[in-house]
């Protein structure tokens, strides 16, 4: 069924006759991230991505014939494209409601599709409805910082920590962290949960407060690695305040919303009364089920609520370098800075801008930002040499697959040709270093130092090659991606336009990047450190703790059924009590597993950011679980050297002395033995 109002049944065949008048259609597939999503979504840039192919002879040929992007050039046409595509992910993907605008030189086009209330039958109205755009909001946060910069408050090499008066950074490493660091995600901090959503309005707390008491440790050095930061956008804030002696939320105001004219935006949270029976409500996968609003705890990292046609006048001042109706926002060599590379992983995959990142494709220059909720999927991009931007907003959770969809068909519509297709020939043999690059690689914005750090372990990708010689990637519960090798260490996506890269130093392969994510680097785990490795260790010593705690109390009953000595009978003080203690050491085990793997099914976030009573007693069972490993592995000994059982019973006994080691070992890795944050 449709979700749109206003009787567009016939969307989707205006779509395809208006894609029939273009190229043959690559059918769109929603790219998915190249790790799961984890158990948060983080108000960051995860999906929202477009990647670019190898730059080679033919794109360059394509390049020089590339037509003028311009997809208001006929608004019919372009309005009933759109309605297609937009049904079609309503309808798909389970979506409530989306809103979207578009800029094209001095023309604009905007339009709500679907609802913004189901229950109410309110639509989506893009000039009224405000949509949650998570870490778009960012995009401000930066624009603030180079306004900053013009005035003379800020410098982009500014020692941040010692301009920061309500904040102090931890001195990790010799490197100062410099606002540039912070404005291409490279500061060096871990990702955290805690703080950077709340449950609930009461929990807020001033920005300062926040940034001191939920502070990220700094886990490498600035400048080497980007990992993708909340934190570090949300200490570009607190400078601005400091250095403008204002709050954040009025700098916003008057330094960018007043000028733009943008009138229905706003940081505040919850909106204010006069918008908020205008604010959309969010949807999760059913896209019926409404969720409550979604409270974000450092504000300059993705707070922001807006309309799409304010959104619109924002694009609109990036793409006339920074000139507004009435002024200006910012000058043309700001905007040219705040557009141009600062920081990449690899010279031959996107980098990262001044708050923005590239984004580019098909030989265009993108630059954008994506912003995410657990249920709103927001994107703005730009083609600054096409004078064109888009934005797009959606209210559920299926938004995450539609917006690299939308991103497809936009892209093949109206900036691809057929000078841009491009054949993938067979490779002849496989990848020049297949040994060295196979492995498992693991994202490095991920908790390190905390217990939240679990939250890294479904943020994997597997690679191996196959018989024909193609890379495969796999993402712990994703979906197998295959590529080709087109330069030593550069490969690029078979059936799409992603590439990923490899970083060697010293001979070894150390790092795995995707064009498709140039704020996230990563890491080549040991063996040791995969998830193979650590559910195997917890599968088998789940399975020891089983047999215990059930076998050895069924083993009892029946031997005194059939009037037989038990196994542990008859023997001296302390191994006695040795059955109680490993049985009691199983139990515990057993106990927090089970609840864990609850907890994380049925309420996750109020695990990570409730009381943290919760998972501070939750953290108690495993700790008595090591302390009876340890008393376990010395009566095991104990018992060998007295020899006082029988052979089967030693062994049964030693094997759950090795499982509390190995589990014990495994909870070490994820900081899960005890309380850290």
């Amino acid at each position: 069924m449709s979700y749109l109002p206003g009787g567009q049944t016939d969307g989707r065949e205006r779509y395809r006759a208006s894609r029939s008048l273009c190229r043959q259609v690559v059918e769109s597939v929603s790219r998915p991230d190249p790790t799961r999503r984890s158990v948060l979504a983080g108000i960051g840039a995860a999906g929202a991505t477009v990647a670019a192919p190898t730059v080679n002879a033919a794109q360059t040929a394509r390049r020089q014939i590339q037509q003028q992007v311009n997809p208001l050039a006929d608004r019919d046409a372009f309005e009933a494209f759109l309605d297609g595509v937009m049904e079609t992910h309503l309808e798909s993907h389970d979506i409530a409601g989306a809103t979207v605008a578009v800029v094209d030189g001095d023309d604009e086009f905007s339009k709500g599709y679907g609802y913004a209330d189901i229950s109410a039958e309110t639509p989506v109205d893009a000039d009224e409805t405000l949509f949650r755009i998570g870490s778009v909001s960012k995009l401000f946060t930066w624009t603030a910082a180079m306004q900053a910069v013009e005035r003379g408050d800020l410098e982009i090499d500014e020692d941040v920590d010692a301009t920061l008066e309500a904040v102090d950074l931890p001195e990790t490493y010799d490197e100062p962290i410099r606002l540039d660091h912070l404005a291409t995600h490279t500061p060096g901090f871990e990702e955290r949960v805690r703080g950077t959503f709340v449950q609930n309005e009461s929990e807020l707390r001033p920005l300062a407060e926040m940034l001191r008491t939920e502070q990220p440790s700094r886990v490498r050095p600035p400048g080497e690695f980007a990992a993708y930061s909340n934190y570090g956008s949300a200490l570009a804030g607190q400078l601005v305040a400091e250095t403008a002696g204002s709050s954040f939320e009025t700098i916003i105001e008057d330094g960018i919303f007043e000028p733009l004219s943008m009138e229905r935006s706003t940081f505040a949270q919850p909106v204010p009364d006069d918008f908020a029976d205008d604010l959309s409500k969010g949807y999760g996968a059913d896209g019926r089920t409404d969720g409550e609003f979604e409270y974000v705890g450092i504000p300059p990292a993705g707070a922001m609520s807006a309309t799409a046609t304010d959104m619109a006048s924002f694009v609109r001042a990036f793409l006339r370098d920074g000139a507004t109706d009435d002024g200006r926002l910012l000058e043309a060599e700001s905007v040219a800075e705040m557009h141009r590379r600062r920081f990449g992983h690899d010279e031959r995959l996107n980098g990262i801008a001044f708050g923005f990142y590239e984004m580019s494709r098909d030989g265009v220059r993108v630059v954008g930002h994506g912003g995410d909720t657990e249920l709103f999927h927001s994107l703005l991009f730009l083609l600054p040499e096409h004078d064109v931007g888009v934005f797009v907003s959606y209210n559920s959770v299926g938004g995450l697959e539609a917006r690299p969809e939308f991103v497809d068909a936009f892209f093949e519509q109206y900036v691809a040709d057929a000078a841009s297709e491009s054949e993938m020939s067979e490779p002849n043999g496989p990848p020049e270093r297949a040994d060295a690059i196979t492995g498992t690689y693991r994202s490095n914005r991920i908790p390190y130092t905390t217990s939240e750090k679990f939250l890294g372990f479904p943020s994997t990708i597997s690679v191996s090659v196959d018989d024909d010689g193609r890379l495969i990637t796999h993402p712990l519960g994703g979906e197998t991606t295959r590529w080709m090798e087109v330069e030593p260490l550069l490969f690029t996506e078979v059936d799409g336009t992603d590439r990923l890269a490899f970083r060697e130093e010293d001979g070894e392969i150390t790092h795995l990047f995707l064009d498709s994510t140039p704020v996230t680097a990563f890491e080549r785990l040991s063996r040791r450190e995969t998830p193979i490795v650590h559910l195997a260790v917890l599968a088998i010593s789940l399975l020891v703790f089983l047999a215990t705690v059930v076998g050895w109390p069924l083993a009892a009953g029946w031997r005194r059924y059939r009037g037989q000595a038990g196994a542990f009978e008859g023997t001296e003080p302390p191994l006695r009590y040795a059955r109680w203690v490993a049985g009691a050491t199983s139990g515990a085990f057993l106990v927090f597993a089970v609840a864990f793997a609850a907890i994380l099914a049925t309420d996750p976030t109020g695990l990570l950011l409730g009381n943290p009573l919760r998972f501070r007693l939750l953290l108690v069972v495993p700790l008595l679980g090591a302390i009876g490993t340890a008393l376990t592995v010395g009566l095991a000994a104990h018992a060998w050297y007295e020899r006082q059982w029988g052979l089967p019973a030693r062994l049964h006994y030693t094997a759950v002395a090795i499982a509390g080691v190995a589990i014990c070992w495994v909870l070490v890795y994820w900081n899960l033995l005890w309380y850290r944050m």
